[in-house]
């Protein structure tokens, strides 16, 4: 082999560890963008807690070391995660799962069928959240009904109801598995619960107003916390142990014209139902994205800067490694 062919050899394996190199470093750059941009999400879905509230308490108070050392040890870390808490406490025995139903009926007399239900939602100890008769033309009346059963009767009541129908046109069941927040939000509760028994310790050792002031202050936030979570525990317990069914109610002289299936008025309402469901979207969307703008611009901006770093850093070992010659 001679030496002009070694020579190649030995630039083009120079040229591809130069570009390995190149890939690795970007890698790991962007591996590193990403686990920041997911611990930003971390974060902004969970209350920042950090020592640097305790430390300005302690520069400012007689307390000692030792106090504040144990209420340190019981700050809850930004971006908590159940997955890293003790839920023995609370440990959940059963899943926690939330079900929702709809069903669109064609019955002979709405009235009827509505009073049928409300009979039948009392029997099954629940209760009845709206109902809406509505005429849709010359004596000839539909309507809505929604009920709030328990959830072991949720079968039991979709059977009964649909007995009621002339046709069952359509039927939606909705299962949702709220287990792992009911962990977090338990989780989480405990945590500012051992924070707050912490605060009315130093409470009690506080030997100057400035130190109460502080101290109160910081129960106060985290009582707001606990209430906050408390309230959202509630609300998903309640859409545990009661599931919703919606029941729309069709005459069935007004779906029949010459025997065809029409129903000018019942799509002129769903259309006009859907059409402000989509106006709402997009105002709510709008109003996420122009609020949220400076953050995407942030991040935009440091994709960039990470982007010029690695060319830099790709053009460095270029001219480190083979600077007689370029990359292929």
């Amino acid at each position: 082999m001679d030496q002009e062919t070694t020579s190649k050899i030995k630039k083009s394996g120079g040229r591809i560890l130069a570009i390995i190199g190149a890939l690795t470093i970007l890698g790991i750059i962007g591996s590193i963008f990403l686990a920041g941009l997911n611990n930003a999400r971390q974060k902004s879905s969970l209350p920042s807690f950090t020592t640097g509230s305790i430390s300005n308490l302690i520069g400012s108070s007689g307390f000692t070391t030792q106090f504040f050392g144990a209420a340190n040890e019981l700050m809850v870390p930004s971006g908590v995660s159940s997955k890293n808490t003790d839920v023995s406490d609370g440990a959940l025995t059963q899943r926690k799962i939330v079900k929702n139903g709809s069903l669109s009926l064609l019955v002979k007399k709405a009235e009827e069928v509505a009073s049928d239900i409300r009979a039948l939602a009392a029997r099954l100890n629940g209760f009845i959240s709206d109902s809406r008769i509505y005429e849709t033309s010359a004596g000839i009346k539909s309507g809505s009904v929604t009920l709030r059963i328990p959830a072991d009767r949720f079968d039991e009541a979709l059977t009964e109801i649909k007995k009621l129908a002339v046709k069952v046109e359509s039927e939606n069941i909705n299962a949702q598995d709220v287990t792992e927040q009911f962990i977090d939000l338990e989780a989480r509760l405990r945590n500012f619960k051992r924070q707050e028994e912490q605060y009315i310790e130093i409470l009690k050792r506080a030997n100057s107003v400035q130190d109460v002031l502080s101290v109160t202050q910081q129960l106060t936030s985290i009582r707001g916390q606990i209430e906050q979570i408390e309230g959202q525990l509630q609300y998903l317990s309640r859409q545990v142990d009661m599931s919703v069914i919606t029941v729309a109610l069709i005459a069935e002289a007004d779906v029949e014209v010459f025997g065809i299936r029409w129903r000018p008025l019942y799509v002129l309402k769903q259309s006009l139902r859907s059409m402000f469901g989509g106006l709402t979207s997009y105002v709510d969307a709008m109003i996420w994205f122009v609020l949220y703008l400076p953050v995407i611009i942030l991040w935009l901006a440091t994709g960039a800067i990470i982007v010029i770093v690695g060319w830099k850093v790709v053009k460095w070992m270029k001219q480190k490694f083979f600077s007689s010659g370029k990359l292929p």
